[in-house]
C-alpha cells in the first residue's frame, strides 16, 4: 500500500501540474504553504496561475514517478517529465518539440496537505531540447 504522504505528493505533481487539476491543489495545498521555488513563491493562486501557464505551453506533459523516499514528514520524489511545446512559453512560440526532463522536488507534508515545497525542474535542459539555449561543446568520456 503507498504510503499516504507519498499519495498527497504524487496527487499534487500528477494530476495537478500533470493534468492542471486545481481541485486537487485546492486538496492536497495547505492555505500558507510556504514555497522555496522562487518562480512560485507568493501564495496558492500564484501556483494555479504557474500551472495553467505549463498547461498553455506543454501538451501531453506525462509526469513518470522514477525514486522517491519518504521519512518522517518529508517525501522526496524524482520524476521524469514529458510533453511537447504546443504553446508559447518565456516569450517563445511553440516549437513542437518534445522534451524529457527531471524533476526533483520535496515536501513535507502534514494533515494530509504539502505545507513546505522545494521544487528543481531542470529548466536548462528543457530550454536546450527546445532550441532557446544552444548545447556546449559535447564532451568524451574517457576510459
Amino acid at each position: 500500500m503507498e504510503d499516504k504522504k507519498l499519495h498527497v505528493v504524487r496527487q499534487v505533481v500528477e494530476k495537478g501540474f500533470g493534468k492542471a487539476d486545481m481541485h486537487v491543489i485546492d486538496q492536497f495545498i495547505h492555505d500558507d504553504w510556504i514555497e522555496h521555488q522562487r518562480s512560485l513563491i507568493g501564495g496558492k493562486e500564484v501556483l494555479k496561475k504557474a500551472i495553467l501557464g505549463l498547461d498553455a505551453a506543454f501538451s501531453n506533459r506525462i509526469y513518470e514517478l522514477a525514486n522517491y523516499t519518504v521519512h518522517g514528514n518529508m517525501v522526496w520524489v524524482h520524476y521524469q517529465l514529458n510533453g511537447t511545446h504546443t504553446g508559447s512559453f518565456m516569450g517563445h512560440e511553440p516549437t513542437g518539440k518534445t522534451f524529457t526532463i527531471d524533476v526533483m522536488d520535496i515536501a513535507r507534508v502534514e494533515n494530509d496537505q504539502i505545507v513546505e515545497h522545494w521544487g528543481i525542474p531542470d529548466r536548462f535542459n528543457l530550454m536546450m531540447q527546445l532550441g532557446f539555449l544552444e548545447s556546449g561543446p559535447e564532451t568524451k568520456k574517457s576510459n
